[in-house]
């Protein structure tokens, strides 16, 4: 639901950029650099700010809010992720742009790519509600992955540490999904929705704040960000035939009603695994195993087009 439009803002309070320079691929600068002239030329007073190191963006978000007409967030989804831990509880909006790897919450919410046009919407869209979560105690905010995802990105992680390389692209990703796809055992998880046992087994699990999920998957179908609750996908998986089946309906947007899928909604999560199981949160490596995932009374809000529907799939 539409809070209020943009036109509504106090223009005399700055508006911040902030700008995570490794997201994606290159930080797409030059898109930058029109997006922030465009803004100019239609009076926005921008201050731009380029992040340093991990938890940066929260940290400067939450300092500027005080005075912050609003936050441009020029990054990936682990960049909104931190941001809107900066922002949650304030009357601060934040519009995030697609300048990450996956941007799955600019594509939720229907943000264009074009800078002219992300100008646009900031100066004549409106502002939604949108949840906010934690994983022991960390922020999540769209989609979450624990098992096999999560090892896959403590694969790129390593990956990244040892090379030290830049740049997240799609292609940094083939190399641990293919090792993860041969090696990885599947946990036996302990499963509890809102203090419930419904799950005990092995499997893998995945959260949703928002429907789509990487490479255009919609695993968590039925998710939307501003009703109050997450959803939780358990496809009982024990080997990777049973794997790849689950990924196949999937990819046909036929897993929701199959009878080996299992679906719930809920505020608060716990699953237990007998060892330390990695997952992923917003694209990045998150806490191991055991986690506890809960919805949060302090929500952010985002800026979107005046006539997206980004609740809906």
């Amino acid at each position: 639901m539409a809070e209020r439009h943009m036109g509504q803002a106090d223009t005399t309070r700055p508006v911040h950029v902030i700008v995570n320079p490794r997201s994606g691929y290159g930080g797409r600068t030059g898109a930058l650099r029109d997006l922030c002239a465009a803004l100019r030329r239609s009076g926005v007073n921008l201050v731009e700010y380029t992040t340093t190191a991990p938890r940066d963006a929260t940290h400067y978000a939450g300092r500027i809010a005080p005075d912050a007409r609003a936050v441009i967030v020029w990054g990936g989804d682990g960049t909104v992720n931190e941001v809107a831990g900066g922002l949650a509880g304030t009357d601060v909006p934040m519009l995030p742009c697609p300048a990450g790897t996956e941007n799955l919450l600019a594509k939720q919410v229907h943000m264009p790519k074009q800078p002219d046009r992300i100008a646009q919407v900031f100066l004549a869209g409106q502002t939604v509600r949108c949840d906010l979560g934690t994983v022991n105690g960390r922020n999540f905010l769209m989609t979450l992955g624990i098992g096999f995802d999560g090892e896959v990105v403590r694969r790129v992680v390593a990956i990244r540490s040892a090379t030290r390389t830049g740049h997240i692209s799609h292609l940094t990703y083939f190399w641990p999904i293919w090792r993860t796809l041969w090696e990885h055992d599947f946990p036996a998880m302990r499963i509890a929705v809102d203090g419930r046992e419904v799950f005990a087994g092995q499997c893998m699990a995945f959260v949703g704040n928002i429907p789509r999920y990487a490479s255009g998957l919609r695993i968590c179908c039925d998710a939307r960000f501003d009703d109050g609750l997450f959803d939780l996908v358990i496809f009982p998986c024990a080997g990777r035939f049973a794997m790849l089946c689950h990924s196949a309906r999937t990819f046909l947007r036929r897993h929701r009603n199959h009878p080996r899928t299992r679906y719930h909604r809920f505020r608060h999560l716990r699953i237990e695994t007998p060892w330390p199981v990695p997952c992923q949160v917003d694209g990045d490596l998150g806490p191991n195993t055991p986690i506890e995932v809960s919805i949060t009374d302090t929500p952010v809000r985002i800026i979107v087009p005046s006539d997206s529907h980004g609740v809906t799939p």
